[in-house]
């Protein structure tokens, strides 16, 4: 009964304060993050930037001025100024018009000539229409990139600034461009299936701050972590 006595905005800086409190998360005064976004903890959402229906996972951070809306992005990841998901489309075949108007229910003009939805603006990732774009961990995405509605960029992937994403992203690619193209890879194949295999990302916390000195070099990597050299004892 008193929780319904409590107006929306109330709740929602509620909330915010508690969530930003408990998971460690730095939310911009000026950035806007709704309710129904889930943080892992260690985040940070930079100035102006839009934060809607997504899954950040740990460690992950968003730049400034950027959009990230029905988005699941895994941990350990770095996205730049600028960077726009959900764009969603617009039928052009068969369809006379381009304007949502005729094909769409949602009035994006505040108005529509149907009465059901004739066309599915947005291609959506998994059955449940909750994500448009998944994002893999360990990801960089540079300033100005915007990804097209259904693409799943892979574990370890570079995304060069300025790019239009339309196509998925193999695992620790570097594609760039417009449309995105492979650049190259980071690694080698067999060290791409190492990383693909051991999901450092998946360690706790003690146990990459305790091997953090490793990062610096991948051949010095797989030689201590992948010879349990290292303790491999921590889940959080």
């Amino acid at each position: 009964m008193i929780d319904k006595l409590i107006p929306d905005t109330v709740k929602y800086f509620l909330k915010r304060f508690w969530v930003v409190r408990k998971y460690r998360i730095l939310i911009h005064r000026k950035a806007r993050v709704d309710l129904n976004t889930f943080f892992e903890g260690g985040n940070s959402v930079g100035k102006a930037s839009e934060v809607y229906k997504a899954r950040i996972g740990f460690g992950t951070y968003i730049a400034n001025n950027t959009t990230i809306r029905k988005t699941k992005i895994g941990k350990y990841c770095a996205i730049g100024d600028n960077v726009r998901t959900f764009l969603g489309q617009h039928p052009t075949k068969e369809f006379v018009s381009v304007h949502p108007a005729f094909f769409s229910t949602a009035k994006q003009a505040g108005f529509t000539f149907i009465e059901e939805q004739l066309f599915e603006e947005h291609k959506y990732i998994d059955e449940k229409k909750k994500y448009v774009v998944e994002i893999g961990n360990d990801v960089w995405i540079g300033n100005n990139v915007m990804i097209m509605d259904g693409v799943r960029i892979g574990d370890g992937a570079v995304i060069a600034a300025g790019s239009i994403v339309t196509k998925n992203v193999e695992p620790y690619s570097i594609v760039g461009g417009i449309p995105a193209k492979s650049i190259g890879k980071r690694f080698s194949e067999a060290q791409i299936i190492f990383l693909l295999k051991f999901k450092w990302w998946g360690k706790g916390y003690k146990w990459i701050k305790r091997n953090s000195k490793y990062f610096t070099s991948i051949t010095k990597f797989i030689e201590v972590c992948g010879s349990n050299k290292t303790k491999d004892n921590d889940t959080v």
